[in-house]
């Protein structure tokens, strides 16, 4: 399974943070409308993770998928991998290269506190910005507005997110966060697509016969 740390609870509704009076934002009130009121997004991800101990980069890329609290991650590299949530159950499959054969790990779960940090990317790109996140300070500059932002309620790890916001395209194009550790986990976003027909199959996911499936 890809290392999804705590920067993964982004989907509508799916962290259940609280909400408190705040004053609001008009940055993030563009952008959330956009989100909310699209059938389906699609998204190409550039997921880029710095281990600091260890000193070593990672980058991972694929595409994100996005409807109705629902969230689909297809990962391309290093390693083939998706992440699916279909509104009540987390997927993360596991392929092994074709060169290498072997069989495909499965594993599954529902939404508790430990597999919330799995889909923390939908709670942001899908979600309610506004009512889900207080804006500690925002910088705009070169059509680029960078929002440090961070959560209401205590679901997550992370305290303080860094968002990348477009401002003529009102597009989130990037989400970074520092771990306890001092790992930093950059998300870049491009090739964003708003549509206006949802495609189900897109977020189901059936094992397949005789596959070993374990418990998240």
């Amino acid at each position: 399974m890809i290392r999804i740390l705590a920067a993964f609870t982004f989907l509508t509704g799916l962290a259940h943070f609280g909400f408190s009076a705040q004053p609001r934002n008009e940055t993030l009130q563009r952008i959330s409308q956009k989100y909310r009121s699209a059938k389906l997004i699609e998204m190409k991800v550039e997921k880029t993770v710095k281990l600091e101990l260890q000193g070593r980069e990672t980058k991972y890329s694929g595409k994100i998928f996005l409807a109705n609290k629902k969230f689909r991650w297809e990962n391309k590299s290093p390693q083939e991998t998706l992440l699916i949530f279909d509104g009540s159950m987390i997927w993360s499959v596991q392929i092994p290269p074709k060169e290498l054969g072997g069989s495909v790990q499965i594993a599954r779960g529902k939404i508790d506190k430990k597999t919330k940090s799995q889909i923390l990317v939908s709670t942001l790109l899908g979600g309610d910005f506004e009512k889900n996140f207080k804006v500690l300070k925002e910088v705009k500059s070169n059509g680029i507005s960078k929002l440090d932002v961070s959560p209401l309620g205590n679901g997550l790890d992370v305290k303080v997110f860094t968002l990348s916001i477009d401002l003529a395209k009102n597009t989130l194009v990037e989400v970074s966060y520092f771990d306890d550790l001092g790992n930093k986990t950059t998300m870049a976003f491009s090739e964003i697509k708003f549509l206006d027909k949802s495609d189900n199959s897109k977020f189901k996911y059936q094992p397949p016969n005789g596959a070993q499936v374990t418990e998240l």
